[in-house]
């Protein structure tokens, strides 16, 4: 397998003196398999000088494959200059996760309208394929490429790409769940990262900060070099390529860096090369592991997420609020109640898809409801999402089931609880062949939620005439103005 980076700069392109080894272009990586197949890894700015030398070196004409991680600007801004897209004989398809609202063709022409550029999307000549994916797997020929939600601030997917007996895994933009002091990782959720990871030869993966600068960066949405070398580490793979690097990192901090994780790995005794990515940098890429699907979902589905019911049960008004209102983008159905004993007496009215539970309660611990949730539910696998304080957050925390549990710590940044949302919505709307339980037969008519206290939120619509369970009516707050969102949303304050 063939790799050679075209852009390795996070958030925005950054050219000049002090970039000149690493590279200032914004994320690009070209990737080539044994049998020809073409894979480009995000159309950042690198993307445009790949395009030039593809129309000069490769076989015509091309088809190219285009795994985007996320559609934030600097993950798509090259691709209005892209020269294979504008030829009629270019076959361009081009993935990327489902996003918020818009469909994917939709966020790439939104950058080539009129007012920014002076070439529309559809009067490229090339044939273009839009391919939205979830979290599971696909083919492209004897390419498997298997897909994973990242910890973003938008939805966004990791790509372990496997030919023959080499693996890749491109890992960009991507936070740690928990900060961990240790070596091992406690958060599901960062274990499942380690899984997805494990026995790639070649992890590039995103390194934008410090430990140090991380600490004023939380819910930005990134790595730190430290994370993503113990990352590494954990998964057992043979090269790291630090990536992603921060517009402000000049080549000697960048550089820094690098040393900074070459010695933590020589501190473990372990063999793991690590390196800065560099434009221009070229590696062949040689494993000796078969690979393996992970799983037996196709990433290529769009099940339908509107509608879909999500409990949160929180004692704080301003969390249930802000809550409501930023699912209700998405156009699910919040049903909010605010302590234990009503929120198991009110679920098998509502049979919610999902739980979000604070982790204090007027009533108690939010972790001791997990649980008795599920059982009352019938359904071991319900997906709870514990919001918690960094006080109680690894104390508490084990009492639950950790592959279907997720904890986001407070306070968060609401763009990212929203796509921890959605994540869990989408694995759990996998094929029934994937899945470990199967939901009870229910009636066609819209479930009875009249338990809850009919308030102004306009995300509760989904209402019937139904017998009434004893829940304490609550109002809910409209909101005066921002700033008690802000104290609990804002991930960096």
């Amino acid at each position: 397998m063939f790799v050679r980076f075209w852009g390795t700069r996070g958030s925005i392109a950054v050219p000049g003196e002090q970039t000149t080894k690493f590279g200032g272009n914004t994320a690009c990586v070209e990737v080539r398999t044994d049998d020809g197949t073409i894979i480009v890894l995000d159309c950042g700015t690198g993307v445009r000088e790949l395009g030039h030398h593809l129309l000069q070196a490769a076989s015509q004409p091309l088809r190219l494959h285009l795994f985007i991680g996320h559609t934030h600007w600097d993950h798509i801004q090259g691709f209005p200059f892209f020269g294979p897209a504008f030829l009629p004989n270019t076959d361009l398809n081009i993935y990327a996760p489902v996003g918020f609202h818009r469909r994917l063709e939709d966020a790439i022409a939104g950058q080539m309208q009129y007012s920014y550029f002076p070439v529309k999307l559809h009067d490229l000549r090339s044939r273009i394929h839009f391919t939205e994916l979830d979290e599971g797997f696909f083919r492209i020929g004897e390419v498997l490429v298997q897909t994973q939600h990242l910890n973003h601030t938008a939805p966004t997917l990791a790509y372990r790409i496997s030919s023959h007996e080499t693996t890749l895994a491109y890992v960009t933009d991507h936070e740690p769940y928990w900060r961990t002091t240790g070596r091992e990782f406690q958060h599901p959720g960062d274990q499942r990262h380690v899984a997805f990871l494990e026995g790639a030869d070649l992890i590039i993966h995103d390194a934008q900060y410090s430990d140090e600068e991380y600490a004023g960066k939380i819910g930005w949405g990134h790595s730190t070099v430290e994370y993503a070398t113990d990352v590494a580490l954990a998964a057992g793979s043979d090269r790291l390529a630090l990536f992603h690097h921060d517009p402000a990192h000049d080549d000697a901090t960048v550089a820094r860096l690098e040393a900074v994780a070459q010695d933590r790995v020589a501190a473990r005794g372990r063999a793991l090369e690590v390196f800065a990515a560099a434009e221009g940098l070229e590696l062949h890429v040689r494993g000796s592991r078969p690979s393996v699907a992970l799983g037996d979902v196709t990433a290529i589905r769009r099940p339908p997420v509107a509608g879909k019911r999500v409990l949160v049960v929180s004692s704080s008004e301003v969390e249930i609020a802000a809550i409501g209102h930023l699912l209700a983008e998405d156009q699910l159905v919040v049903l909010p109640t605010s302590d234990k004993r009503t929120a198991l007496q009110c679920a098998p009215d509502v049979f919610p898809d999902l739980a979000i539970i604070d982790g204090r309660l007027s009533d108690g611990s939010g972790v001791e409801l997990i649980q008795p949730l599920r059982a009352r539910l019938g359904r071991p696998d319900l997906p709870i999402i514990l919001l918690t304080d960094k006080a109680t957050v690894q104390s508490d925390f084990w009492v639950s089931d950790p592959p279907v549990t997720d904890c986001l710590t407070k306070p968060f940044s609401t763009p990212m609880l929203r796509t921890r949302v959605l994540a869990w919505l989408t694995r759990a709307l996998a094929p029934a062949s994937a899945c470990s339980w199967s939901a009870p037969r229910r009636s066609r008519s819209p479930p009875s939620v009249t338990c809850w206290p009919r308030t102004n939120w306009s995300c509760c619509r989904r209402r019937t005439r139904g017998p009434r369970c004893s829940a304490r009516r609550t109002s809910f707050p409209t909101w005066q103005s921002s700033t008690d969102v802000s104290r609990m949303a804002q991930g960096w304050s």
